[in-house]
């Protein structure tokens, strides 16, 4: 099943103009074909109204005409003459007339049943003969000429002394004959009691002498000079009074107009064959029943007598008699309504040609339209596949087709520009991801305390300083570094020195309290040892200043190194703004994209496809904003992992602050051993000139050597410590022999402060005041090195 939205446009604009217009055709055809249906009800309502009314009108008019022809013969001068002259010539056969003159007029009479009227005079010679011949010609023509069945004398005994066609009623007494009871009987014994100018109905009801045909009679009584002579009646046509209703174009095929009585029987034959006789009973409708109560209504759709629905109006016919029957005129609907049908199939015609022709119209005037609209498709789809070179049509014209034109060209050159500008942007990113990922390498060797590796890859022209200073800051921390790890083997050196001599010391001072004899040659070994030892302590001072001087020279470098890290982050806070106007360009795109959807909105069902073009244009930008966002956050997080470098190296710095600081706590020591060994050698001098107050002070210089010897123990193992540290470093060759002063060895030291032989000295020589005690110049703590920095930490940037 093809669904709307995904016609083309070709079919679509035609469709969406011409559909309303044709709906609009349709409902206003459904609207005309309602009043019209309403209007041909109405007039098919008012035609039956009028009908029926016509037809009342017209059997009253028939009835009262047929009243006045009784009267009227009743008081001729005709019919008086006429009666007298039948009824005397009547009495002269006495008895034998009505057997007489019915087996000469009806028996013998030549013509055929229901023309015996064709017979004036018998040959009888007889005076009702010569009676019958005056008068019967003129009675035949009015008869004729009022369309009556038959016309009837009376004299007042009920002899039927004369009637136009000698039925088998002819010459038969009504007043108590076999057809007394009759329709007749009864016409003429009411009349015989009537006064002049009066008359008389009787229903319809089956008369024998008629093959039971059904018949009305009407008569009047016959008065000649105030005495009554007879009755005149007529039979009134009924089959002339059913064509007086079914005489009409109105009554189409199934039309029936038809008059009951109030016992519900049929006083016309229907026109129908398959239809009611008179004096059928009919049913009981709501439309015979309205006409029977003397009420005048209209039905719409309503059973009729064939069984079908059909249309109806009522009335009813007042009789002379004072009574009324009930008149109804009926159709089936369906022919009542052929109009409708007949208006419906026009108006569908009408509907169909017009549609056809909106259609065509409508595809006609926006055949230009879709070219226009489809070559944009063809252009938008280019662009969408990268073709930013092509020409856009239609640039010139004025209307929102011109307005779309150029909007899709300004679109195309801010597509162009940033898709030149999202190259640029990846080169440069690529770059960065490079030279990171070769600093990251730089700086784990570096977290590992590898300096001996450098940045050899080519880096882009804009990181080749970066690349330089890198370099020379590891070259720089890597001499260092070196420096530092010779000057604590030469500490360490030392320090070993001084172990040495305090464990000769303290073997010297033990042979001193043996022997006195070799405590002068001791005193002077000692005395040029301490001499010794105190030049040794001032290189070892000196060294371990310029061991310091080099650290906070490598802290200057780490700054540097922090700079350089500073300088990346600038660089990425620049990529961030060319991200952010990668985004400021998505931004106008997809407002411009916005703009051309309102214009496709104002432009109605004509822009509707364009708004969906606009809308996947602002789509596009929304995801170029989205990855330009991406490579923000991709660069704001690189930027992090920089400062998480600047961080590191600033570790690194503050590692390097704490060798520094135990770098002087050392030389802090060294320059107090120096002090202590030129006090000592000052002692020593005093020494010769107290030999006697030396065996007092034995003890304590006993008890003095050993503490010193356990500091200068603890000395060598922390300068072992720092040896191990220090070690972590890898450097180059060059940095590891740096040239730093020569320092003897720990066993030259120990020959020379060996115990030698004394001779006899002086003990009483009170001990020199200038020698610091144990508990004069504490040694100072060590501190413990700063750890070192995890490698996965530099992993990690």
């Amino acid at each position: 099943m093809i669904k709307l939205p995904d016609w083309k446009l070709a079919r679509k604009l035609p469709l969406t103009i011409a559909l309303p217009a044709v709906l609009l055709v349709i409902v206003s055809g459904v609207i005309q074909l309602r009043l019209t249906a309403q209007q041909i009800e109405a007039d098919r309502h008012a035609v039956f109204e009028s009908h029926v009314h016509e037809k009342r009108d017209v059997v009253q008019r028939w009835l009262a005409e047929a009243q006045k022809d009784v009267q009227a013969l009743s008081e001729s001068y005709a019919i008086t003459a006429a009666l007298t002259a039948f009824d005397a010539a009547w009495g002269d056969f006495g008895s034998n007339a009505p057997d007489h003159f019915r087996r000469l007029y009806i028996s013998d009479n030549p013509h055929p049943l229901g023309s015996k009227d064709e017979l004036v005079a018998a040959t009888d010679g007889s005076p009702w003969s010569e009676v019958h011949q005056k008068h019967h010609t003129g009675l035949r023509t009015f008869q004729r000429a009022r369309g009556y069945y038959d016309l009837f004398l009376f004299n007042t005994g009920g002899d039927l002394v004369y009637s136009v066609f000698k039925e088998d009623d002819f010459g038969l007494n009504f007043q108590s004959g076999k057809y007394a009871s009759s329709g007749l009987g009864e016409v003429f014994q009411a009349a015989n009691r009537l006064e002049p100018g009066q008359f008389y109905m009787t229903d319809i009801a089956p008369y024998a002498p008629s093959a039971d045909a059904p018949a009305m009679f009407l008569s009047s009584p016959v008065f000649e000079n105030g005495q009554r002579i007879g009755v005149v009646a007529v039979q009134l046509p009924l089959d002339f009074m059913a064509s007086l209703l079914s005489n009409s174009e109105l009554l189409g095929q199934t039309g029936e107009v038809y008059l009951v009585d109030n016992n519900g029987l049929a006083l016309t034959v229907s026109r129908h064959e398959t239809g009611h006789k008179t004096l059928d009973p009919l049913p009981k409708l709501d439309q015979i029943q309205l006409a029977l109560n003397g009420e005048e209504a209209h039905f719409s759709a309503t059973p009729g007598l064939s069984g079908q629905t059909v249309i109806a109006s009522t009335s009813s016919v007042a009789t002379p008699r004072g009574d009324h029957w009930g008149l109804v005129f009926e159709m089936d609907r369906a022919e009542a309504m052929a109009l409708v049908t007949q208006a419906t199939f026009a108006r569908i015609l009408e509907t169909l040609i017009t549609g056809l022709l909106l259609c065509l119209l409508a595809w006609f005037a926006m055949r230009s339209v879709i070219r226009r609209i489809e070559q944009i498709a063809h252009e938008m789809e280019g662009i969408a596949d990268g073709d930013y070179a092509q020409d856009i049509a239609g640039q010139d014209r004025g209307d929102e087709v011109g307005f779309i034109s150029k909007t899709i060209a300004k679109m195309q050159v801010h597509l162009r520009q940033g898709a030149e500008a999202q190259e640029r942007e990846k080169i440069s990113q690529e770059n960065n991801k490079y030279v990171v990922t070769q600093l990251s390498t730089a700086l784990v060797n570096l977290s590992k305390g590898d300096f001996r590796s450098e940045v050899t890859q080519h880096f882009p022209e804009e990181h080749k300083k970066l690349r330089y200073e890198i370099n020379d800051a590891m070259a720089e921390l890597g001499s260092t570094v070196g420096i530092l790890k010779a000057t604590s083997q030469n500490i360490n050196m030392g320090v070993e020195g001084i172990a040495s001599s305090a464990d000769a010391l303290s073997q010297r001072t033990e042979s001193q309290a043996a022997t006195l004899e070799q405590t002068a040659a001791a005193v002077d070994e000692v005395t040029a040892s301490i001499k010794l030892a105190t030049d040794h302590a001032a290189n070892v001072e000196q060294t371990v200043r310029e061991a310091r001087d080099k650290a906070e020279e490598s802290s200057g470098i780490v700054s540097e190194t922090i700079d350089a890290m500073t300088e990346i982050e600038q660089s990425s806070k620049q990529i961030e703004r060319i991200t952010g106007v990668i985004d400021d360009i998505a931004f106008q795109t997809n407002l411009l994209a916005l703009n051309a959807g309102v214009e496709a909105e104002r432009a109605g069902e004509a822009g509707r496809g364009f708004s969906v073009v606009a809308s996947e244009v602002r789509g596009l930008a929304q995801r170029s904003a989205d990855a330009a966002k991406e490579i923000k956050s991709l660069i704001e997080a690189s930027g992090q992992q920089v400062d998480k470098g600047v961080r590191m190296v600033g570790r690194t710095g503050e590692a390097l602050s704490v060798i520094l600081n135990q770098v002087k706590d050392i030389s802090g020591l060294v320059h107090e051993i120096a002090q202590s060994s030129r006090e000592q050698s000052a002692s020593l001098t005093e020494i010769n000139t107290g030999m006697t107050q030396l065996d007092r002070v034995t003890q304590d210089n006993a008890a003095m050597v050993e503490e010193n010897t356990s500091a200068a123990h603890d000395l060598r193992n922390e300068a072992g410590k720092l040896i191990g540290h220090v070690g972590k470093f890898r450097t180059s060759e060059a940095h590891d022999t740096a040239d730093l002063p020569a320092q003897e060895s720990a066993t030259s030291v120990a020959e020379k402060v060996a115990p030698e032989p004394v001779g006899e000295v002086d003990l009483t020589m009170e001990p020199p005041s200038a020698l610091p005690g144990p508990q004069d110049n504490p040694e100072p703590p060590i501190q413990e090195p700063p750890k070192q920095v995890a490698n996965g930490t530099w992993a990690e940037f």
